[in-house]
């Protein structure tokens, strides 16, 4: 029995964190995998399999973007690609005990999530392969396989959002890395055929992953290394076929593309965009709003890595940072550096294994005493991701929009009453290439349902304070911004008060409804005026002649006041 645990206790604390995902899981009361962004990635499935219809899509509207030749998913087909399998086993399972086949009830729901866990657990059988190939002793690799699953934001795209593409592209990379490994230092065609189509796996669920090839050098032990390596891959037959075999795989989105709207290439992210010359990195990695190393410190913690690895090897340690910082540099050059609506800034979950291979250095290279202590802080840390995950899913953190002062008053609380306590929109300012345009500014409206510069009271007023904007042109995008001035009467009495967008079209449906509360935080004092500014990004299809109105919702009819209230609309619409 010992032997036994000796030879296997990796694979054994492999076990122990598949077991700890499935029962998180199974303890949920709603469970619900395919929702928001993840319905767009799943769409591919329900329109081949269920509607039958490959150019119809039925994810968000705000990802479904209408070409003059068809409509076309703003996603790519990997993800419903690596679901399928689970997908089919739901599919079957619904029709054999009676299940609505219609994509979306429990048995689809569930088949996403073990999906999840399935690429969470290959991800991490794939580390601890590539730990050992780079000499890591077994100890630490232990300790990196269960950091990796519960230190991480991996374990809340596993069990909160595995309909996201993030644990299917951590599990990739894991296996690129280690086939590319395999390459560089056996040389066998088997490792470039796998590495190539593992490569086009990785393009087809998130394109930008290209980005990894940059920490490829990394595998070598020097330059020398590099180009001698390399001059003889170029003259092997297998590298050239491995060339095909990527192509091929890549294709598949191609294909798509072509019976959805007749393009064999498409730009399908025509709305967004990257600011190259005003990145934002800073933000992205200690910002408030989703900052990586804010909600995910652990990854910090390991980057000290990069101490004893420059001490070992420069060449190392100068290839890590260069390909770290142009990864950092082109995500922090996204319009949208907090990349909306999660835990974390997501797309870091694709790049664990970089930061496990820094983490792998600081632990078998730091002094004994040292090791102690970075695992004490690996352990807070890892309890802190822990207690963040279980905030991000009672709503006591939200996915966008937090700042110091929201984050302050959440703070180490685990009551689920404290789940939606937080209020107020920061969404940021939408992708122009060319700029945004002013459509309406209330203080210069002639004609809206109520204008005031003067206090106005809301005392056992339900509804008040409403503009609405005649839209005159066809649209997808809009930004508004809500400036105004509020006090309350006494602590809190503004709490339950709701600023609320809705557009709709001129048959009085509505196309988009959000709601957002005055309260970015709950009072704790009164009486005094405070400057309030919200702001909403809003996407849709919106047509000539639909209206958007904005107006307060009182409900709880409790007395405050509000002041110099002036919303502007701008047009961030874009053609594709």
């Amino acid at each position: 029995m010992n032997s036994f645990v000796k030879n296997n206790y990796l694979n054994l604390v492999i076990a122990f964190c598949v077991i700890v995902l499935f029962f998180v899981v199974l303890s949920f009361e709603r469970k619900i995998a395919i929702d928001g962004d993840a319905r767009d990635y799943y769409s591919y499935l329900i329109s081949l399999f269920i509607d039958n219809n490959f150019t119809h899509q039925s994810g968000n509207d705000w990802y479904l973007i209408e070409t003059p030749t068809g409509t076309i998913n703003v996603h790519t087909i990997g993800v419903s690609i690596l679901i399928a399998p689970f997908f089919f086993a739901a599919l079957l399972f619904s029709k054999v005990f009676g299940f609505a086949v219609d994509g979306f009830s429990l048995p689809f729901q569930m088949g996403v999530y073990f999906a999840g866990i399935f690429y969470c657990t290959l991800g991490l059988i794939f580390i601890k392969k590539l730990l050992l190939q780079l000499n890591i002793k077994q100890n630490y690799v232990a300790v990196l396989i269960f950091l990796t699953c519960f230190g991480t934001h991996l374990f809340s795209y596993t069990v909160n959002e595995p309909g996201m593409p993030h644990v299917y592209a951590f599990a990739l990379t894991s296996m690129f890395f280690y086939f590319a490994l395999n390459l560089l230092q056996k040389r066998k065609a088997k490792y470039s055929y796998l590495s190539a189509a593992v490569l086009g796996l990785i393009i087809l669920v998130r394109p930008v992953n290209v980005l990894l090839l940059l920490f490829v050098p990394f595998f070598f032990q020097n330059k020398y290394d590099l180009i001698s390596t390399i001059k003889v891959i170029l003259k092997s037959k297998y590298f050239y076929l491995s060339i095909v075999i990527f192509l091929l795989i890549c294709s598949i989105q191609s294909i798509a593309w072509y019976n959805q709207n007749g393009k064999l290439i498409q730009d399908s992210y025509a709305g967004n965009g990257f600011y190259f010359n005003d990145p934002s990195v800073f933000k992205m990695l200690f910002g408030f709003n989703n900052g990586l190393f804010i909600y995910v410190p652990l990854c910090l913690l390991l980057l000290f890595g990069l101490i004893p690895m420059f001490n070992i090897n420069r060449y190392k340690g100068f290839v890590f940072v260069f390909s770290l910082a142009i990864i950092f540099y082109v995500f922090g050059s996204y319009w949208a550096y907090n990349y909306f609506d999660g835990f974390g800034i997501r797309t870091f979950v694709d790049f664990i294994p970089m930061f496990i291979i820094a983490g792998a250095y600081m632990f078998q290279n730091f002094p004994v005493r040292l090791k102690y202590a970075v695992s004490s802080i690996a352990l807070i840390l890892l309890c802190m991701n822990l207690l963040y995950i279980y905030q991000y899913r009672h709503g006591i953190i939200k996915g966008n929009g937090m700042n110091f002062n929201k984050y302050a008053y959440v703070f180490l609380k685990t009551n689920k009453a404290c789940g939606d306590s937080l209020g107020g929109a920061n969404d940021l300012p939408l992708y122009s290439k060319k700029g945004s345009e002013l459509l309406f500014e209330s203080k210069n409206a002639k004609h809206s349902n109520v204008i005031f510069d003067s206090t106005y009271n809301f005392a056992n007023i339900e509804y008040g304070a409403g503009y609405d904007y005649d839209i005159k042109r066809r649209s997808n995008n809009f930004y508004v911004v809500a400036e105004f001035e509020r006090k309350e009467v006494s602590p809190n009495s503004s709490y339950n008060a709701s600023f609320n967008l809705i557009g709709s079209g001129p048959d009085k449906k509505e196309k988009i409804y959000e709601a957002f509360r005055v309260n970015e935080i709950p009072s704790t004092d009164c009486c005094e005026w405070k400057k309030c500014i919200l702001s909403m990004g809003v996407t849709g299809k919106f047509e000539q002649n639909d209206k958007l109105s904005f107006f307060i919702w009182n409900k709880s009819k409790e007395a405050f006041y509000i002041k110099n209230l002036n919303v502007k609309i701008f047009d961030y619409s874009y053609n594709i």
